[in-house]
């Protein structure tokens, strides 16, 4: 790392690289100063190096994070890592051709030596401004390599240094120069004694998250799609044992018994507080370390999503119905089988069990209110319907897109659960 000197002493050693490779070439002094391109051009062989732009690295600008504790303490030095953008320009007789027999001088040697040597950083750093520069001391080493530039390019960045009349230049980057906070950062806590265990793995690996019953018989096939009240899950993939497997879902970690857990396969209850919903999976490896020994999380696995199916229980009640001009409106209060939140977003969607010859089914949708307050239990939902025919329905509710299950009987047809608005209670 480096302190606030380093973009300075990054230019003024890059002047001294690239003076060190004209003198073997050249029979004439050649003046390589650190300015803008001059408004009025040097009669005497000149090159002049103008960092007219900086910006962060994309590759390191975010190495050193975090850099403080969740109560504000330093934990390390921030540093920003650099790019610097130089513009090179060369000046001289043009019957004698001298500019761009410095081009060449110039483009030879950060093409055979693109690393700023540390020598030109010490002699930089010599100089009464630059005392006090610890550049070369950075392990992090600076890096030229030419940036192409077109006609239009060149034209905008030469249009921004007014009344500059151009000069043949090249366009070189230095990458990258790190510039580190002078603050100190706290010092770690004394170790006592070191331990280092080794385990062998290629991490879990999660395919596919399945269910099935809970208690069934381990040779019942596991289903896929949206996972009902009383299934367990059963996750299949690679390398899912370990000694300790915990699965997170949502914001619940689920402890996996020991017998349940095989390389291919994991078999785990669904909490019953689990709301419905759409939720990833994940299998967090764990271990004993330390002495005494204690849990400590290991490694993560993949995520994979599965769907939290909501399930209407008993009859649907039907309240405060009223009647206009043919069309039906009322409260229906729906029992379910697991709890729903506040802030979930819940829909009831109605479909016409035996419409008339004479015309099709209608469907509606209505969205409950948002958010669900005011409910003694969360099991419950009361959703407001208006402008439907007195008819039955099939009802499903949806709760964060996942869609609640209808009864079928054995012909394939659906039974319920229904809401009949032909009548009051």
């Amino acid at each position: 790392m480096s302190n606030h000197l380093a973009i300075a002493t990054a230019t003024q050693a890059l002047c001294l690289h690239i003076a060190d490779a004209l003198t073997p070439d050249l029979e004439f002094a050649v003046q390589v100063v650190p300015r803008k391109p001059p408004a009025e051009p040097p009669a005497e062989p000149t090159i002049t190096v103008f960092l007219y732009q900086v910006t962060p690295d994309p590759a390191l600008r975010h190495r050193d994070t975090p850099t403080r504790g969740a109560d504000g303490t330093l934990l390390a030095r921030p540093a920003a890592a650099l790019d610097l953008h130089y513009l090179i320009s060369l000046y001289g007789d043009e019957t004698l051709l001298v500019a761009q027999r410095l081009l060449g001088c110039v483009v030879r040697r950060l093409h055979e030596a693109p690393v700023l040597p540390r020598a030109r950083i010490e002699e930089a750093r010599t100089m009464p401004h630059l005392a006090g520069s610890d550049l070369a001391a950075s392990p992090q080493q600076v890096r030229f390599t030419p940036t192409p530039m077109d006609v239009d390019d060149l034209s905008k960045l030469w249009s921004t240094m007014f009344q500059t009349p151009y000069a043949l230049s090249v366009v070189y980057q230095g990458a990258a120069v790190f510039v580190e906070s002078g603050q100190e950062p706290v010092a770690g806590k004394p170790v006592l004694r070191r331990t280092v265990r080794a385990v062998p793995s290629r991490g879990p690996l999660v395919d596919r998250v399945l269910s099935r019953p809970a208690g069934a018989d381990e040779r019942t096939p596991p289903e896929d799609g949206p996972v009902p009240k009383n299934h367990e899950l059963v996750v299949t993939g690679s390398g899912l044992r370990a000694e300790r497997v915990t699965a997170r879902l949502g914001t619940h970690d689920v402890p996996v018994p020991a017998d349940r857990v095989r390389d291919d396969q994991v078999v785990l209850a669904v909490p019953g507080e689990l709301e419905p919903g759409v939720y990833a999976l994940q299998l967090l490896h764990g271990l004993d370390l330390g002495e005494p020994p204690g849990p400590h999380r290991g490694i993560e696995s993949n995520a994979q999503t599965f769907a939290r199916r909501p399930g209407i229980t008993g009859p649907v009640g039907v309240a405060e119905r009223t009647e206009d001009d043919g069309l039906v409106g009322a409260w229906l209060a729906l029992g379910l089988d697991m709890p729903v939140r506040d802030d979930q977003r819940v829909l009831l969607l109605l479909d016409e069990v035996a419409p008339p010859a004479d015309r099709a089914a209608s469907s509606h949708q209505f969205r409950a209110p948002f958010p669900l307050s005011g409910r003694p239990d969360p099991h419950t939902v009361r959703i407001r319907v208006t402008g439907v025919r007195p008819v039955t329905y099939l009802v499903r509710i949806q709760v964060d897109g996942v869609q609640s299950a209808l009864e079928r009987s054995g012909d394939g047809t659906f039974t319920g659960p229904v809401a009949d608005l032909s009548a009051t209670d």
